[in-house]
């Protein structure tokens, strides 16, 4: 009677430059990547929404209506946008730190500073003409119609169409990361 053994197996070590999948650093780095998802993809939808509210508000004539819209806006970019933002620069630049070797930085040498350019290029622009222009438009309210009341209106669609396009491209850049090698998965 001939006897067989089950076939043993002799762990393949990792290619040099190469992390073994799983493991708590692996965990944490998707944990904080999911975290940088929801906090990125929910600026987007925060700033989308106040796109929708600033062109709406365009046409309204209620003093009453346009206080209450512009405050709600102010009200979204503190509670909301603001936080958005800086979880998802925080959680990007992490997630950079979590990358943990040489190799990845080569990856990351121009998208990454690109989207962080981005990001602060669209926190300054905001900065500087939001919160004036809500406050205008909060309080002057009663003078709708009027040119200077105009201006302060579409100034706001302005920064939130701005925004939009800003969030967006930073989201390009993670998806497309243009310069970076994809390797070949499932050829034969």
């Amino acid at each position: 009677m001939v006897t067989t053994s089950p076939p043993t197996t002799t762990p393949v070590p990792s290619a040099p430059g190469t992390r073994p999948r799983g493991g708590p650093a692996s965990l944490a780095r998707r944990a904080v990547l999911v975290l940088h998802l929801a906090l990125g993809l929910g600026w987007l939808g925060v700033t989308a929404a106040f796109l929708v509210l600033t062109v709406w508000l365009l046409d309204v004539r209620d003093p009453a209506t346009l206080r209450a819209g512009y405050a709600f806006h102010d009200l979204a970019v503190v509670w909301l946008a603001r936080p958005a933002a800086i979880g998802s620069t925080s959680t990007g630049l992490l997630l950079v730190l979590l990358a943990g070797r040489f190799p990845a930085w080569r990856r990351w040498l121009w998208w990454v500073p690109a989207k962080l350019a981005l990001v602060v290029t669209t926190v300054v622009v905001t900065v500087n003409i939001s919160p004036e222009a809500l406050r205008v438009a909060v309080d002057r309210a009663d003078a709708v119609g009027s040119p200077a009341y105009t201006e302060v209106q579409y100034a706001l669609v302005g920064v939130a169409v701005f925004h939009v396009v800003m969030i967006t491209a930073a989201a390009v850049l993670s998806v497309f990361r243009p310069g970076v090698r994809r390797a070949r998965r499932g050829r034969a």
